[in-house]
């Protein structure tokens, strides 16, 4: 097998992997069940990844571009004592995840996020700790910043109410549930105004 394909047969797994986890969970999830819907052997997935743990994990190093997207819009605001400050950290936190709700293959990472943010196991990998906690403490302390004076506590759980909120955002199906249509027009700026309501009057 040639480097490249060896590359792509990765990255089919990978984009397999992402869709089966976000369905099944973690727990839920088997090597041989992420083999089939990649089309592939079980000996390859093992091969590439060795473990379940490690596929997991390497689903989300693949896509910590996501973060450090993030990262290089907040880093990109000039003043965050500026009137309009946590609208640009909002913008800065929700947009680039927002952008994988536009193709069907990356919105299922999207779902994944959702999954394991939600599961009270995920403090046993190597995930959340590793990959998105050091990016939280940089928006925790510009939102402190830009929302001087309020109380302690304040900041750790504001981030973390706004975690919730983008990423039930990942799907569509409970408000379908709730009513005949989906809003997907007024989804994304009815996201970002929650949430900046609750940072600026919580």
């Amino acid at each position: 097998m040639t480097e490249t394909a060896e590359g792509g047969k990765r990255m089919t797994i990978l984009r397999a992997a992402e869709k089966v986890f976000a369905q099944d969970g973690y727990h839920g999830t088997t090597m041989r069940r992420i083999a089939a819907e990649a089309d592939v052997k079980l000996s390859l997935v093992v091969y590439h990844f060795t473990s379940k743990l490690g596929l997991f994990v390497a689903i989300f190093e693949h896509r910590q571009y996501v973060n450090e997207q993030r990262l290089a819009q907040l880093h990109a605001i000039a003043d965050l004592q500026a009137d309009d400050a946590v609208e640009q950290i909002v913008r800065a936190f929700v947009d680039p995840v927002l952008a994988l709700h536009h193709d069907p293959d990356d919105a299922w990472f999207a779902k994944l996020v959702l999954r394991e943010a939600g599961d009270p196991s995920n403090q046993d990998r190597p995930v959340l700790k590793v990959l998105f906690d050091p990016m939280a403490r940089e928006f925790i302390d510009a939102l402190r910043e830009a929302l001087p004076g309020k109380p302690d506590g304040f900041y750790q759980w504001g981030y973390l109410f706004s975690v919730g909120a983008l990423t039930q955002s990942a799907s569509e199906d409970r408000v379908a549930n709730l009513t005949d249509k989906t809003y997907l027009e007024q989804k994304h700026d009815l996201l970002r105004s929650y949430i900046i309501a609750a940072l600026r009057h919580g």
